[in-house]
């Protein structure tokens, strides 16, 4: 169990073949910008000449989308403070934290949480039934080890509401514990600071 007084927390970090960046190419989840040099890409989509009215303003308003790579893998997510996290690697089938439970991360097999606050916790048993509705493959569910028994009893709550099996594999992770993917990927546990212990991988 975690201690209350222990304000450290765990990030993980996804280690790939030359994975130390130069600081200008160190990407920076927030803004949306690029991971190379800061670069943004916006796709605008093209709109008709014709006057707008609000039945199809929405429908033709240009439409702008960010895209942001990280050494050439796409990120997907979420991110509202106090309200929801969720940071996807389609292309890895994997996502940090799991926020309220966004649509597109249910399909990603692998969910590193990162820490207990509900913000980046919340929907991890709708990610659970999801999965298990849609028949897709149980999760692998990284956590901090201190959590661990903390999060079987969330789905012993669930599964006895919902009368679901919730199938997921539980990985509990010290910090400078890794995890390998393949030969070239591995997560890493180690360790930062927060207001409640915590991890991010």
């Amino acid at each position: 169990m975690c201690s209350s007084e222990d304000t450290h927390f765990f990030l993980f970090f996804l280690e790939l073949k030359l994975a130390v960046l130069p600081p200008q190419r160190r990407p920076s989840l927030c803004g949306g910008g690029m991971a190379k040099s800061g670069e943004s890409t916006v796709e605008i989509a093209s709109s008709s000449s014709s006057p707008l009215t609000p039945a199809s303003a929405s429908a033709t308003r240009p439409k702008a989308k960010h895209r942001m790579e990280i050494e050439g893998y796409p990120v997907d997510g979420v991110s509202i403070g106090g309200q929801e996290t969720c940071v996807i690697f389609p292309t890895l089938s994997l996502a940090f934290d799991i926020g309220r439970c966004p649509q597109r991360a249910v399909s990603q097999e692998f969910l590193f949480v990162s820490h207990g606050h509900l913000d980046h916790i919340g929907g991890l048993p709708m990610y659970v039934a999801t999965r298990g509705l849609f028949r897709l493959r149980p999760p692998t569910i990284f956590v901090p080890a201190c959590l661990r028994d903390l999060v079987e009893r969330l789905f012993e709550v669930h599964r006895a509401i919902d009368q679901s099996e919730l199938n997921h594999n539980l990985v509990p992770l010290e910090v400078g514990e890794e995890y390998e993917f393949r030969r070239d990927l591995k997560v890493r546990a180690f360790r930062t600071y927060h207001t409640i212990p915590s991890q991010v991988r």
